[in-house]
């Protein structure tokens, strides 16, 4: 301030309590009973805000800083007046003091006096606001308070919380005296960690104090705010909406002119310094804008970005050429996280030592796994933070710049890494000889190096999910499942190899105890063990197209080969215990064997369902990777297949005495009631569904070739009536393996090839030799129905009369089928068959016609039926084409008509009756029809045996 008269001037500073000022803390106080003084002093009645005062006689004071403590008075300065200078410190001296610095110049001093005086003050109150100056530490007594005020912060858990901040700003940030006391510069301000930046808010005290000073330098307002903008722009915490503000306002003077040449060229310098301190602050960026500050830190990126853009859209500023000429601002932000980025990096393999020549395979795999994981925190709060701030306020993709550079450069590292790894022989013959049982640090399974590693790249990944594609091909880590192939298949040999081992060991110890599902503990491990490589193949998140004949096909090969494993031991454990147990008679399958089949049905279905359990019904595209599922089901069915039939066998003898039983007694009570039912019964409950009906169609076509060997070693010696009684049992038999609840064999299933000619035989069997000889010729007359290769045609007319006549009427043949060149003589021979059933036994023949191929014949024929006769409407007429040639004869061809097919008429006309074309032709062997195969079985029926011997004579 200006005071014009000095000699008699004093300077009156007074302490008042102001709790809304929060200026107390400057002043300091011996002890606590100094201090109680104080507030017991502010606090009276009579001087209740004033703590104390200080009088100063300016002509006492010279031309130079004056720096010291001073005691205050409680007194006013009357008071003072009238007191002795002793009495006064005897009163005044337990109200405490206060240390001042006083400056006295002359009208010739302050012509030194510039804007940069104001700049230091300012400079000296803002970081007096922000608690980084201490004014007692340049003396020894002020350096053993704030010591003691240290330690009273720190003696509550809330202080040092609240403070600690500010305690470490003030140990580290103080400014020496000579910048004090000249003038000439701007204290520096030390970079403190992380606090939320100053707004630019001061105290009505401190604005007030600047004024004033401004006042008295004679600074106009451009001046003052490109003063609080040079000093603002330096600091480190301060908003950047703050700064803002300031720019806004310099940018107003400098559009007005209001700077001079020199000023604008310190303007321009001021704002090259603030480009290089925020680029700098981007370089640092976590440090200055830590992530778990979101809030604060995206409001000052977002201003630095503001800023700039303000700086770079005004014409004035945009002359300057503050920011370099070869870059934009997107550019220099860019190149500037792009520095942050590799800076990080370096960072990074210096603290996690992966720069270190000296380390082995595993160090080196434990850094890397360590450096992934920085690289996956990293990306993850570029991610979750910054990308968005960069990309909304200058189209700066953030996660784009450092996903590439940071998954190249970990790429190449690890990639080269794991190569070394894997492609050392000794690795391999190391891996080989530890055993299975033992921990590899390479096998890629959970818990090891290699495993961690692996993860760690899966959800670096996962990040670079939300860039383009073209982005995503330019990462290092693509097709990064190849460069672990080495320990995919390391975790397969030993999981596969444990397995096994698991497996055999179970089946040892297995006593083929059913539990409620029907299967013992062994099968319950197993699939167990299915599960657990289920869990460490999704665990594993293997894509299905990587290395497809290296992964998918061995996965699939060592999982059926599981199954076979399990399948031959637990086959072999049924076969010595069946061998063992020779005290069973009757009994089909012990308990054990039952138990056994099941446990092999049960995991033959976890076989066929891998490739849908596993996840892996995608990778069959061509159709042949899943065939090996397929082949080793098959294996599967083969080896209980197999196993069924042996004890299928071993009962066979007990099924054939039943059968014989059954066959001599004609009736089915001692095969089915007293054997099979009886085991059914017990077989139906130890059982699958599965295994159930496989064993009883076993049953059952043993049982058929046992019918069937019965059958024909009997043929030749039993009666109709044996055959009749084993038809019987043999149906009651399909019955019961058949029932129409379905808890059996499907009627389909069961009527099989041999079945269905067996009770072909037994029908035929059953029947008299007339029946068997009527048989015979319907299957001709069937047989000439559906023929394509005649070797004639005959037409012929027949009905009944009322009066009980037959008529037949030979009218001719055509389309003779000649074996010769010359025309045949041919005639027609006519008669009812079965001879037996007919008392007229009629034989008619017709005329002989020479040397033509189409004779027509033109015959009449009639004969008396008796109507009780048998074969009346069930025989047949046969007709019989013969070719003479000398004394030879030769069968052209016969036919044959059904009776039930000729019609009959009260009074017959021409014209009533039509004609009717037989197709004619040879007959094939006897074995081809089943009548005569059957009639050959009856050797002891001697007109069975003639009627062969004709059918051969026309043959």
């Amino acid at each position: 301030m200006w005071i014009p008269a000095r000699q008699d001037a004093k300077i009156a500073v007074e302490v008042w309590h102001d709790p809304q000022e929060g200026g107390v803390e400057h002043f300091s106080v011996r002890d606590i009973r100094e201090l109680s003084r104080l507030v017991r002093g502010a606090t009276s009645k009579e001087m209740r805000n004033l703590l104390g005062s200080v009088i100063l006689p300016l002509a006492d004071m010279k031309e130079q800083s004056t720096e010291g403590w001073y005691h205050l008075s409680k007194s006013r300065e009357e008071e003072c007046n009238q007191m002795s200078s002793r009495e006064s410190f005897k009163a005044n001296k337990k109200r405490g003091s206060v240390r001042l610095t006083l400056r006295v110049a002359t009208v010739a001093q302050l012509n030194l006096i510039g804007p940069h005086w104001f700049e230091n003050f300012l400079s000296r109150v803002i970081q007096h606001r922000l608690g980084y100056l201490s004014t007692f530490s340049n003396f020894r007594r002020g350096r053993t308070r704030t010591e003691r005020t240290f330690r009273s912060l720190r003696s509550t858990s809330k202080s040092t919380k609240n403070n600690s901040n500010v305690l470490k700003s003030s140990r580290s940030c103080i400014v020496s005296n000579n910048s004090v006391s000249d003038g000439s510069n701007i204290d520096s301000e030390g970079m403190v960690s992380f606090s939320p930046p100053w707004k630019g808010t001061l105290s009505s005290t401190k604005v007030c104090l600047l004024e004033h000073y401004a006042i008295t330098l004679n600074l106009t307002p451009p001046i003052i705010a490109f003063s609080w903008w040079k000093v603002c722009s330096r600091l480190v915490a301060v908003e950047q909406a703050f700064l803002g503000s300031l720019l806004k306002t310099l940018q107003g003077y400098l559009s007005e002119g209001r700077y001079s040449q020199a000023e604008t060229e310190d303007i321009e310098s001021s704002l090259r310094q603030w480009v290089e301190t925020e680029t700098d602050k981007l370089r640092n960026l976590t440090t200055h804008f830590p992530a778990y500050s979101k809030i604060v830190s995206y409001a000052q990126l977002q201003g630095i970005i503001r800023n700039f853009n303000a700086v770079m859209n005004d014409c004035n500023m945009k002359e300057m050429n503050i920011f370099p000429s070869s870059s934009s601002i997107n550019q220099l932000i860019s190149d500037s996280l792009m520095e942050f980025s590799r800076i990080w990096w370096e960072s990074c393999l210096k603290s996690k030592g992966r720069n270190s020549h000296t380390a082995t395979e595993d160090q080196q795999l434990m850094f890397a796994v360590s450096v992934a994981g920085e690289v996956y925190t990293f990306l993850a709060e570029v991610c979750n933070f910054y990308h968005d701030v960069f990309y909304r306020e200058a189209s700066i993709s953030f996660l784009k710049l450092t996903y590439t550079l940071l998954t190249t450069e970990l790429g190449a590292r690890v990639r080269t890494l794991l190569h070394q790894i894997y492609s050392s022989s000794v690795k391999k013959k190391l891996a080989r000889a530890s055993g299975h049982c033992e921990a590899d640090r390479y096998s890629l399974e959970p818990g090891t190096p290699v495993w961690q590693l692996y993860k760690k790249f899966e959800i670096i990944e996962k990040i670079g999910e939300n860039l383009p594609s073209e982005v995503q091909q330019q990462s290092g880590l693509q097709s990064y499942q190849q460069w672990f192939l080495g320990g995919i298949e390391r975790w397969m040999e030993r999981v596969f190899a444990r397995t096994k081992a698991l497996i055999t060991k179970d089946i040892e110890k297995d006593d083929l105890g059913m539990n409620s599902t029907g299967v013992s503990p062994s099968a319950v491990e197993t699939k167990s063990n299915f599960k657990i490589i289920k869990s460490s193949w999704q665990k594993l998140s293997w894509p299905e197209e990587v290395e497809v004949d290296r992964v998918m096909n061995p996965l699939l090969h060592n999982l059926c080969g599981l199954g076979t494993h399990f399948v031959r031991l637990m086959i072999t454990k049924l076969e010595s215990r069946h061998e063992e147990d020779t005290s069973r008679d009757l009994s089909f399958l012990s308990p054990q064997s039952c138990s056994g089949l099941n446990n092999i049905q049960y995991l033959r279905k976890e076989i066929e369902a891998v490739p849908e359990f596993f996840d892996l019904t995608h990778s069959d595209k061509g159709g042949n990777n899943f065939s090996v599922v397929t082949k080793t089901s098959s294996k599967m069915e083969e080896s209980v297949s197999l196993f069924m039939d042996n004890a299928v066998a071993k009962v066979r003898p007990t099924l054939s005495r039943a059968v014989e039983a059954s066959c001599d007694m004609g009736s089915e009570y001692h095969l089915v009631h007293d054997v099979l039912d009886k085991e059914f019964c017990v077989l139906r409950q130890r059982l699958d569904d599965t295994n159930f009906k496989s064993f009883i169609l076993k049953i059952w076509n043993a049982l058929i070739v046992i019918f069937t060997e019965t059958v024909e070693k009997n043929a030749t010696s039993h009666s109709a009536e044996y055959f009749k009684g084993v038809f019987i049992v043999l149906e009651r038999c399909w019955f019961f393996f058949t029932p129409i609840d379905h808890t059996g064999l499907e009627p389909q299933c069961a009527c099989t090839s041999e079945y269905l000619s067996l009770k072909k035989t037994l029908s035929n069997l059953k029947l008299p030799t007339e029946a068997l000889i009527a048989k015979y010729y319907q299957e001709r007359h069937e047989e000439l129905l559906q023929t394509h290769s005649c070797t004639a045609e005959l037409v012929v007319r027949a009905f009944f009369m009322r009066s009980g006549k037959l008529v037949i009427e030979v009218i001719m043949a055509r389309n003779i089928v000649g074996t010769s060149r010359k025309l045949p003589d041919t005639q027609v021979t006519v008669k009812l068959v079965p001879n037996e059933w007919f008392q007229s036994g009629l034989i008619a023949k017709t005329k002989i016609h020479r040397k033509t191929d189409t004779p027509v014949f033109d015959e009449k024929f009639e004969v008396v039926v008796c109507p009780t006769d048998g074969g009346l409407k069930t025989g047949y007429l046969h007709f019989l084409l013969k070719s003479h040639y000398l004394l030879q004869s030769h069968v052209i061809g016969e036919a044959v008509l059904p009776l039930d097919k000729v019609p009959s008429l009260d009074f017959p006309e021409a014209s009533d009756v039509k004609n009717q074309f037989l197709n004619m032709n040879v007959a094939k062997n006897s074995d081809d029809y089943a009548a005569a195969k059957a009639l050959k079985f009856r050797t002891w029926d001697r007109r069975a045996q003639l009627f062969l011997q004709r059918t051969s004579l026309r043959n």
